[in-house]
């Protein structure tokens, strides 16, 4: 019976053409003993993983023939078959007997990360629904299979004001994704609040990072001012400097290119422009930043 039905569809691909545009090509997945089948479209568009994964060099026909195959296929999947039967070739993800078998991928993580990704495609709500966990998952296989846009998405959401997270997932999740403007405002967060890290987020940061951790939050002991909080220095911090990445060249000292801080902004006296000197505040707050980018070297 599959062996009919399979060559009967064989049959049909040879005969008609497939629609450029409206005929759809789906995916098989399996997912902890579970099935998927996902449009490949959106899969192929947005990952560069999917895309060599799944998009193979086409003919100048649009005509699908699998015939040209058949004998290579017998001789590899049917050391017996049939004599004067049409064998099509076997590809990876097309049938439920054949499906993509994702490791080190939970079940929970891929209906995390189809939500948000059908969800944008199709302007459903199922995607803004996710909670923070789900979006951490989005995160780890976007950045993993390279959807950059939905990559980004991730990001902002799990940025929000509204829903911070604790400073010592996002430093945990900006070192193993690579969100790097999450990094200094995170371990600024740690460095100075009164609560020391725990032994439990010790092992989360690793040892050495939470070396420097401590060493950094004894420095900043003899700088606070009284009543200054961290959020003064990170709103500080987005006012008035965008940060450089090191892959532009930059130098140890020279980790963040200024917009137009205030205190060099000119004002005006008696017609003429003057500068205007740092204040205790902004020096403070540059010393933070010089700190935590030493000792960490952001």
């Amino acid at each position: 019976m599959e062996k009919s039905a399979v060559s009967e569809t064989s049959t049909v691909a040879n005969r008609w053409s497939r629609h450029p545009e409206f005929y759809t090509y789906t995916v098989t997945f399996l997912v902890e003993g579970h099935l998927f089948r996902v449009p490949r479209d959106e899969l192929v568009a947005q990952s560069t993983v999917f895309r060599d994964r799944f998009l193979l060099p086409k003919g100048d026909s649009e005509t699908v023939d699998d015939q040209s195959h058949s004998e290579a296929v017998e001789d590899e999947s049917d050391p017996n078959p049939v004599e004067g039967e049409n064998v099509p070739e076997t590809v990876e993800g097309e049938s439920d007997l054949h499906p993509v078998v994702l490791e080190g991928v939970s079940k929970k993580e891929f209906e995390s990360f189809l939500r948000a990704l059908m969800g944008r495609k199709y302007a459903t709500n199922k995607g803004s629904d996710l909670g923070q966990g789900q979006w951490i998952s989005v995160l780890k296989l976007s950045t993993m299979w390279e959807f950059k846009r939905l990559r980004e998405v991730a990001i902002q959401h799990l940025d929000l004001p509204s829903k911070p997270l604790p400073p010592i997932d996002k430093f945990v999740l900006a070192s193993k994704y690579g969100i790097k403007k999450w990094m200094l405002p995170a371990l600024l967060e740690l460095a100075e609040r009164a609560r020391p890290i725990s032994v439990e987020e010790g092992r989360l940061i690793g040892f050495e990072n939470a070396l420097k951790l401590a060493a950094v939050r004894e420095e900043l002991k003899t700088t606070n001012t009284i009543g200054y909080t961290v959020e003064n220095t990170i709103d500080w911090i987005r006012e008035n400097y965008i940060l450089k990445p090191r892959d532009e060249g930059s130098k140890p000292d020279d980790f963040e290119r200024p917009k137009t801080p205030k205190y060099e902004k000119y004002k005006s006296h008696n017609g003429r422009k003057s500068m205007q000197s740092p204040t205790d505040k902004d020096e403070e707050n540059l010393l933070r930043i010089s700190l935590i980018i030493k000792a960490f070297d952001l």
